[in-house]
């Protein structure tokens, strides 16, 4: 028997966790002087009030090499086998600390995979393994699998502000500053080959940003048959609900398509590192999935 497991930045609704039996490992959250376990003890909503009030802006930490290594041990009683599902490399060590864990663990094979993704990213392809799984593939197809499908995603997003991104380090200070002085709303991009945030485009006002995301829609959707999407927030605005409006009827212009459209709120650690008025798209093309 194959088990599952993700981290806590895979997005995913306790229900969608539950009916595949999907096992998390939380990442950590750190507002002030307090921590707490993503997704565990407090909701986003909340962490998006303390993060508002707060003078400190939030950081975020790996899970601990124990506590995969403790989840692993739990599921040896039951598994043979594991594939472990992570949050890109490159913007957190989850993938490292789920590495060592497994490299200590004598009685299940593991396999631990780095998504080079994340948020609804990361959600797509632990559902897709889930899938895999319950089809009764073996751990190197569901392996081999799952690294191809991370080629069938896109991801774009805007955020309000660029200090989050540039205080966490996930972009460089000079790109914070040039989109703060020129009030350029920035149009982002989780690159699929390495797994990191970069710049894509830079618009003024929030219409234009809007149009321009629902443009990269469309490009990634044109040649395609089937694909998911899935619009992804942290705090509702009149700006997301734009275009969500707005990439609702250019999918219904797209006659070839069937696709599947998903809302997703986006969870604390992401959230941290974007402030909250982050909002943008998901793509997987693609098999249709839960």
């Amino acid at each position: 028997m194959i088990a599952l497991v993700t981290d806590s930045t895979c997005d995913l609704p306790t229900e969608i966790l539950a009916k595949y039996e999907i096992e998390v490992v939380p990442l950590t959250v750190q507002v002030g002087e307090d921590s707490y376990f993503d997704k565990v003890d407090l909701t986003a909503d909340r962490f998006i009030e303390l993060m508002e009030t707060s003078r400190q802006l939030p950081t975020t930490s790996q899970p601990a090499v124990g506590a995969f290594l403790q989840k692993y041990q739990e599921l040896a009683a039951q598994y043979e086998q594991v594939i472990s599902l992570h949050i890109s490399a490159a913007l957190s060590g989850t993938f490292e600390s789920a590495k060592l864990a497994a490299s200590q663990v004598s009685d299940l094979e593991i396999s631990v995979i780095d998504s080079t993704s994340t948020s609804t990213g990361l959600g797509f392809l632990v559902v897709l393994a889930a899938k895999l799984i319950k089809q009764g593939k073996k751990l190197t197809e569901i392996e081999k699998e799952v690294i191809a499908a991370r080629q069938n995603l896109q991801i774009y997003f805007t955020v309000n502000e660029l200090t989050y991104l540039e205080k966490g380090g996930r972009i460089g200070k000079a790109q914070a500053f040039l989109g703060t002085i020129f009030n350029f709303n920035p149009i982002l991009e989780l690159a699929k080959e390495s797994g990191k945030i970069l710049p894509k485009d830079k618009v003024r006002g929030y219409k234009k940003t809007n149009l321009k995301l629902v443009e990269l829609v469309k490009d990634a959707v044109s040649e395609q048959s089937r694909v998911n999407l899935a619009c992804i927030y942290a705090k509702k605005s009149d700006n997301y609900q734009q275009f969500k409006e707005l990439l609702t009827a250019e999918l219904n212009n797209q006659e070839q398509l069937t696709y599947k459209l998903f809302e997703n709120k986006i969870g604390n650690v992401l959230t941290s590192h974007t402030g909250p008025l982050v909002y943008g798209i998901v793509i997987y093309k693609g098999e249709l999935l839960d």
